[in-house]
């Protein structure tokens, strides 16, 4: 007969997902398995858990069939309409789609003048930057640039020097950096990097008659020199500092190459994957994706830390970064960024979010995998309340994450949201008896339904079947007194219907232990 009784509130596992320890030492406050729940409510700035906000189409149109392979903006200052306007600005969006450069609006896609097949289709991402307001794109295969005032691509040619460029081969790594537009990622040059003319995009000659500081300057026509390691990635971390990712390594470029700056050597044991496997937080810390797995945390002159190895080391060792597409993005309302790891070849993935606030990793899944981006964007428009992250997806729609109202769906899809709070257990584990359940949700929450789970052990209990299940509505809830036995006890709460979301208060417990009264570590 069970003799000890204890009650208390069962807390959202704010920690996130932990999968490095063993079951029956899970950290407290964190989960076994989790899937497209947050820790944080963007909608009302609350710390509460509840399911992800949706996504919504932020364009009603595409521009042609086929994946989006870039997204990106142009940000112009504006004459002020009226004496209530400080300082007036205007945003004009773009992207890529199988190969075809339009801008767009929320309403609708504007290819642009000879935008129409410009660039390269056969392409998974093509990466684009810009400079006085020209868009200039890196595919591989053509050299094109795109003015936002004019809606117009045209042909990137060199007025002084060449391009760079080896044979037919050309730059897939493009960034902004010191005024220079600065390219990488030539197939048959892999090691090199190329810098055009401060302030003029089109300038590439190396050798001047006369040379000057604002020159244009590549690593094997520099003091700098080349890249020992091959390059997979260019981040212009500040105007001062331009870190070069290599498979195997990173390097951080101090001060302008024409002007003696140098080129010092990071680390030789960590490298990222390629592209722009990278984001930076408004505080200035860089995350990014390393080559062996896992995600990095790092400062300029500081060692690189895994910020992923003790949370979900295992599940991102599991991706190819040859036939996987690897992008992170910062978001400002959430306070944290994405992670995304979008298969080439199509098919299901799990996609991640890092809160800064908890530190804390949450996985996600669409239920379509056309949702799944291949170019990602955070948007900064006309008010503090429309940065949102853009998604360009696999079928060719860009999506927006709704936390305004919030989203209840993704897309009109349903989502699947969970998360499983526990191992519910008593100091030295003695049996233990599940007696009541009393929840309370926010008001305007939709039903959460939950299940509940005994075993000896907590692997056990996680892989059984559920002793019971129920729902809980919105507001506070009767007492459910039901029971279930075991010494580990998970209760798994969530909710698949479609345009349907909720939020979680806290859930209050009722234990009756066979062995006395004891303290309880949940």
């Amino acid at each position: 007969m069970p003799r000890g009784r204890t009650r208390f509130d069962l807390p959202w596992p704010s920690g996130g997902l932990i999968e490095s320890t063993a079951y029956e030492s899970q950290p407290r406050e964190s989960t076994v398995d989790c899937q497209n729940v947050r820790a944080y409510e963007p909608s009302t700035g609350r710390s509460r858990g509840g399911q992800r906000a949706g996504l919504v189409k932020h364009a009603d149109a595409r521009t042609a069939d086929g994946k989006v392979q870039t997204l990106g903006q142009v940000v112009a200052r504006t004459t002020p309409s009226d004496q209530n306007e400080v300082g007036a600005r205007s945003v004009v969006s773009y992207a890529v789609t199988n190969g075809t450069v339009a801008k767009f609006t929320s309403s609708a896609f504007t290819t642009a003048t000879n935008g129409s097949s410009a660039l390269s289709s056969s392409v998974p991402v093509i990466f684009s930057s810009q400079l006085f307001g020209v868009v200039y794109f890196a595919d591989g295969t053509n050299e094109k640039k795109w003015t936002a005032s004019t809606n117009t691509v045209a042909t990137w040619s060199a007025s002084a020097g060449s391009l760079p460029t080896q044979g037919s081969n050309k730059p897939r790594l493009i960034e902004t950096w010191r005024g220079r537009i600065v390219c990488s990622g030539i197939s048959t040059d892999p090691h090199n990097w190329f810098m055009s003319k401060v302030g003029d995009a089109d300038d590439w000659n190396y050798s001047p008659t006369t040379a000057t500081r604002v020159q244009a300057v590549a690593g094997n026509q520099s003091e700098a020199g080349k890249s020992s390691d091959i390059i997979n990635a260019l981040c212009p971390y500040s105007d001062d500092i331009l870190l070069i990712f290599g498979d195997h390594s990173i390097w951080q470029m101090t001060g302008d190459p024409a002007e003696g700056g140098r080129l010092d050597l990071v680390t030789d044991t960590i490298g990222s994957t390629w592209g722009r496997p990278y984001c930076k937080s408004p505080e200035g810390t860089l995350y990014f994706f390393s080559n062996q797995g896992g995600v990095y945390s790092m400062a300029p002159g500081k060692t690189p830390v895994n910020i992923s190895d003790q949370f979900i080391a295992k599940k991102l060792d599991n991706y190819d970064p040859d036939t996987t597409l690897i992008q992170m993005v910062w978001s400002d309302v959430e306070r944290g960024f994405y992670l995304y790891l979008t298969p080439l070849a199509g098919g299901a993935t799990t996609n991640y979010f890092f809160d800064v606030r908890n530190n804390s990793w949450w996985p996600d899944k669409f239920a379509t995998n056309g949702f799944n981006p291949t170019s990602v964007h955070l948007f900064d428009g006309d008010s503090s309340s429309d940065r949102t992250v853009l998604l360009g997806c696999q079928d060719g729609y860009v999506r927006k994450y709704d936390w305004s109202t919030p989203s209840k769906n993704d897309d009109g899809v349903a989502i699947d949201s969970y998360v499983w709070a526990g191992p519910i257990q008593l100091q030295n584990k003695p049996k233990i008896m599940l007696t009541e359940m009393q929840a309370t949700l926010d008001t305007g929450s939709n039903d959460v339904a939950f299940s509940v789970y005994a075993a000896e052990s907590a692997q056990a209990a996680k892989a059984s079947s559920a002793k019971f299940t129920g729902s809980f509505s919105s507001g506070r809830n009767k007492s459910e007194r039901r029971r279930a036995t075991g010494h580990n006890i998970f209760v798994k709460l969530g909710n698949s219907t479609s345009d349907q979301t909720f939020s979680y208060e806290y859930l209050n417990i009722g234990l009756s232990s066979f062995s006395g009264p004891r303290s309880r570590q949940w």
